[in-house]
């Protein structure tokens, strides 16, 4: 049954979120440790760019590949 109260991406994931599963987010890996260690879960980190080019300039921003285990 699912957990109710997360109001977030990150948290809805780590409360429901099923083994092997990724999501992306813009919160730095510290943060994401935390809230899985809040939720009893284990998780792998990576940081990577997004290029984003909406623009004329492209902008380039910092997000975090999250994976459940």
């Amino acid at each position: 049954m699912p957990r109710v109260g997360q109001f977030t991406l990150e948290s809805w994931m780590m409360a429901n979120g099923m083994k092997n599963k990724s999501f992306y987010s813009d919160k730095q890996d510290k943060d994401l440790t935390a809230i899985a260690n809040y939720y009893g879960r284990k998780i792998i980190t990576e940081r990577l760019i997004m290029v984003t080019t909406k623009k004329k300039t492209p902008t380039a921003t910092y997000i975090t590949k999250v994976t459940l285990l």
